[in-house]
Order: C-alpha cells, then sequence, then structure tokens
C-alpha cells in the first residue's frame, strides 16, 4: 500500500473508532453547536420551546446531592440545565443510586441507534439513566427523543463543557458510576445490543438486569 493510502486509511479507521466528533455540516466539516465556546463557557443554553419540552414527555431530572463532596474517581463538579423538566443537575452529587450516564447528541447517528436502548434499560427501574445532549440544539435534541419514543431524563451540555471535564473525543459515550458516586467504567463508542448494555451494567455496577 502506498503511504498517502496508508495514512488515509489509518485516519478512517481512527474517525470510526473515535465515533462522532462534533456537529457537521453537508461537506462533513466538523462545525461548532451556536453559542459554544473551546476551553471555556459561553452565554446562558437557549431555553427549550414548550410545546417540544410536552412531547418529549421526559422523566423529570433527578435531585442531586448538593453538599456530596466530588471525588477524584468520580463525575466532575458540574451543573448542567435539565432538557425537560426538573431540577438543574450537579453530577458530582449524583449519589445514592447506580447510574448509567450516555452522552449523545441528535448530530451523532451511532447516538441515535442506541438511545432505544437505554430506554429500555431504564425501564427496568435497575439503575438511573441520564443522558447528557453535549453541543446540540435543545429543540433538536426533544424532537429526536420524541421521535425515538425516549423518554428518560437528560441535561443539556449546550456549550461543551463536558469535552474537557470527561476527556472526551467522541461520541457516543457511556459513563457508569456506582451508588456512592465512583465512576467504575466509560464505555467509549456505541453500544449496539440490549445484551451488551446489561452485561456491562451487570460487570461494572454488580447490578443484574435479566433473569
Amino acid at each position: 500500500m502506498r503511504p498517502a493510502v496508508r495514512g488515509l486509511a489509518l485516519l478512517a479507521a481512527a474517525v470510526l473508532l473515535a465515533g462522532c466528533s462534533g456537529p457537521s455540516d453537508a461537506g462533513g466539516r466538523v462545525t461548532p453547536a451556536p453559542g459554544s465556546s473551546t476551553g471555556s463557557v459561553g452565554g446562558p443554553a437557549p431555553s427549550a420551546p414548550a410545546d417540544l419540552v410536552a412531547a418529549a414527555d421526559l422523566a423529570d431530572c433527578p435531585a442531586t446531592d448538593p453538599d456530596a463532596s466530588p471525588r477524584d474517581d468520580g463525575l466532575p463538579d458540574l451543573t448542567l440545565p435539565c432538557l425537560g423538566d426538573g431540577p438543574e443537575v450537579r453530577l458530582a452529587g449524583l449519589r445514592g443510586t447506580p447510574t448509567v450516564i450516555n452522552l449523545w447528541a441528535s448530530w451523532c447517528t451511532p447516538c441515535r441507534d442506541e438511545l432505544p436502548l437505554f430506554a429500555d434499560l431504564a425501564a427496568t427501574g435497575k439503575v438511573r439513566v441520564v443522558g447528557i445532549s453535549v453541543q446540540d440544539d435543545p429543540g433538536a435534541s426533544l424532537s429526536l427523543l420524541a421521535d425515538v419514543d425516549v423518554h428518560y431524563a437528560s441535561v443539556m451540555d449546550y456549550d461543551g463543557v463536558t469535552k474537557a471535564a470527561l476527556r472526551w473525543v467522541g461520541l457516543p459515550m457511556t459513563l457508569f458510576v456506582s451508588a456512592d458516586g465512583v465512576v467504575t467504567h466509560v464505555e467509549r463508542g456505541q453500544i449496539t445490543t440490549a445484551e451488551q448494555l446489561d452485561s456491562l451494567v451487570a460487570q461494572t455496577l454488580g447490578v443484574v438486569v435479566t433473569t
């Protein structure tokens, strides 16, 4: 294989492994979401339209512990607004219940494909499931959730502040967090089957989803 062709092949493989790296225009160029910033927090995120919030019918965002001390092996101390109804969510304060956190966006095709798997997991009641919509328009996020019949709670990271805090380079990405706030596993890339997701929950959180 010629060096130039080899280089293109390696680049393509890297992109596939990373998943979606950012919202793209029709030409495939990565462009930031409106109002997003690099390395700093921009202005406030736009409010989600009330009719789309109603149509999406998301579960209320969970209450979090405002007094929980951040852990070196836990989630960052970031507070993100609820995409639907409910309070803001302090990631470091998600304690008391094993939690699965999925980072996604409407512009990420693998994310769209795996969302129903997390909806089915949330429906079991065995673990808490929270989505983080990343660098996305809230209306587009809510429209997607309504279209694919996904209703678990999600928060919004409009400016992409989780990128540095959670060290993600592509979406989707899923974090498994124990009841005491320890991130026990990070799964980078798409989860493709319910069996794979159930196995990860069992292995990393000690929770058996199916019998």
